[in-house]
């Protein structure tokens, strides 16, 4: 029952966390000067706005339970550990990872430079423009691992510089770190297998130190190599590699951790998002208590669909459409792209509403809400308040006309 319930909910939670992503992606272009905005005017000055931060902050535990699952799934049902096995999964994931993450990392490129290589080959244009953007992109070895710095100016807390390397399409840095835990696999085995049917010791202490690292936030300094993507891929192997059951080894706890989970998630917010020392130093213990929060919440609802239609179809459903998911993950990044240029095109026409003190009224982001999961929501009320100014205009209009005409 557990292991079946366990593998029920893997298969249900892909498609979710992939839409996560989207979502994610739709949310970034929130800049920090907007979060420091919501600082100086007060919380609750633009709810739309402190609605769509608190969203994509709720959403990020997203690539941490990737890899949580990830590492769970390399060591599930492992019977005996070999060279040979080790192999023929590396094989497959040759073929499942490295082909993809070089394919579609092409394909980005050309997306991108295609038009200015064709102007090259075909209009005799200068390659000079091709050249300077790769240069400035790391070069043709970087651009498939570390063409962008995000968050350049952040240290961990030893003072090192902790901004996060990206290939050039950006969501693909977490198929480079999987690449990267997936050949220290025989590593893993080793420290975080059991011994005499129990957790060994050098388990325990290599798990401490992962966990250290992590809430830390040390930056390794080394592109693919990051202490977010050794600790969850290792969590998920420690706890499939001894023998615990995804849906069941959080789940007796389920209360007292989504209560921490919920009281961290508030701090974070009133101490100003990650865009505050505080939320910094909050943010990777938020992630470890929602990411064991998000696994109970999903293994209640395959508990819950056993028994009740409505859930029933709810997992069928996202089960149903699981193998799109790597599809979605790889090809959104290009669809928000040209939705992004778009909007910022016409987003003036569909201004107003979240316009608070021209905050970013013509932001992607906030164009993106609206259409996507809030418009019509927000059209209604936009409409609703301005027939409400116009009658407080009438009233207003009529009270002075009277006053005038009790003076004569």
């Amino acid at each position: 029952m557990n292991k079946n319930l366990t593998s029920e909910l893997i298969s249900f939670v892909r498609f979710p966390l992939a839409i996560c992503v989207v979502m994610i992606h739709c949310f970034i272009s929130i800049k920090g000067w907007q979060y420091d905005h919501l600082a100086v005017q007060g919380f609750g000055s633009n709810v739309a706005m402190e609605f769509i931060i608190s969203t994509r902050i709720f959403i990020l535990f997203v690539v941490a339970l990737f890899f949580l699952i990830s590492g769970y799934l390399f060591f599930l049902h492992l019977e005996e550990w070999n060279s040979g096995g080790w192999l023929r999964k590396m094989k497959r994931r040759f073929w499942t990872l490295l082909i993809p993450y070089l394919l579609w990392n092409t394909l980005y490129l050309l997306y991108i430079i295609g038009p200015d290589i064709w102007e090259c080959l075909v209009h005799g244009k200068p390659w000079d423009v091709v050249k300077a953007w790769v240069d400035d992109h790391g070069g043709w070895v970087g651009l498939y691992w570390n063409a962008k710095s995000l968050g350049i100016g952040q240290v961990d807390i030893w003072g090192h510089p902790a901004h996060t390397t990206v290939p050039i399409l950006l969501p693909f840095y977490f198929i480079r770190d999987l690449i990267v835990v997936d050949l220290c696999t025989p590593l893993f085995h080793f420290l975080l297998r059991s011994r005499d049917g129990k957790v060994s010791t050098y388990a325990i202490v290599t798990m401490t130190i992962l966990a250290f690292l992590y809430l830390t936030q040390t930056s390794f300094m080394i592109p693919g190599f990051t202490a977010e993507a050794f600790f969850f891929f290792g969590w998920g192997a420690f706890l499939s590699l001894n023998r615990f059951e995804l849906s069941d080894v959080f789940y007796a706890r389920r209360w007292p951790i989504a209560i921490i989970t919920l009281i961290l998630f508030i701090v974070m917010i009133s101490s100003g998002y990650l865009y505050s020392r505080t939320g910094m130093l909050i943010y990777p213990f938020y992630t470890v208590f929602e990411v064991m929060t998000m696994i109970n919440l999903l293994a209640w609802m395959v508990r819950r669909s056993y028994s009740n239609p409505f859930w029933a179809k709810i997992k069928n459903g996202s089960i149903k459409w699981q193998d799109a998911t790597f599809l979605i993950f790889a090809l959104h990044f290009f669809i928000l792209k040209d939705i992004f240029r778009l909007l910022d095109r016409v987003g003036g026409a569909l201004t107003g509403f979240y316009d608070v003190r021209k905050l970013s009224s013509n932001s992607s982001t906030i164009q993106m809400w609206r259409i996507c999961f809030g418009y019509p929501i927000a059209d209604r009320t936009h409409q609703s308040i301005s027939r409400m100014r116009e009658e407080a205009d009438v009233m207003h209009s009529s009270r002075r006309c009277m006053a005038r005409r009790q003076k004569r």
